[in-house]
């Protein structure tokens, strides 16, 4: 593919929002935002056994924890599945998919331009933009990968911490 085919008769392809998810796609993320919920009263109640919590307190935290990662679940979960569809056509693909087989566009590297002032980005790099300034590669963004794995470290740490000092608490309320 030559590089003046990916233009179209009106210049370069506009970075566009991913379409909506299928039906299939909105159940299971209600499934990674639900789950959570659940699995976290289940690991809760030995706590609540060792420090004599009684079964709305389990059922409160539960809800609370359980619903804070069931968010962060359901938002990695649609960030995951929209990264799966080519940006110019809108073609979903599969998870290794290198280049969309419908349009040709990179799906490895996701090339974007925009001029200096960033009035939009586009997919093709057609010379100007429509204010009239040079187009220019726009830096890869490289995912959330390594921000999720932090936030999932620092709220399991923050989680233990809280289980150790209600543990602690009840010990010396309890005079031991």
């Amino acid at each position: 593919m030559q590089p003046d085919d990916r233009i179209g008769p009106d210049g370069p392809s506009p970075a566009t929002r991913a379409d909506p998810l299928t039906a299939d796609e909105r159940r299971l993320v209600a499934v990674a935002a639900v789950v959570p919920v659940p699995v976290s009263a289940l690991l809760l109640v030995p706590v609540a056994l060792v420090t004599g919590a009684g079964p709305a307190q389990v059922v409160a935290a539960a809800v609370v924890y359980g619903g804070l990662l069931g968010l962060a679940a359901a938002f990695v979960t649609v960030d995951r599945l929209q990264s799966r569809q080519c940006p110019r056509c809108h073609e979903r693909n599969g998870r290794r998919a290198v280049v969309c087989p419908v349009c040709g566009y990179d799906l490895e590297q996701r090339p974007r331009f925009a001029c200096d002032e960033r009035h939009a980005a586009y997919l093709d790099d057609a010379g100007l933009c429509a204010c009239g300034r040079r187009l220019k590669p726009v830096p890869v963004a490289r995912g959330i990968g390594a921000q999720v794995v932090f936030a999932v470290k620092l709220g399991a740490w923050l989680l233990a911490f809280l289980v150790g000092v209600a543990v602690l608490l009840r010990l010396l309320e309890r005079g031991l």
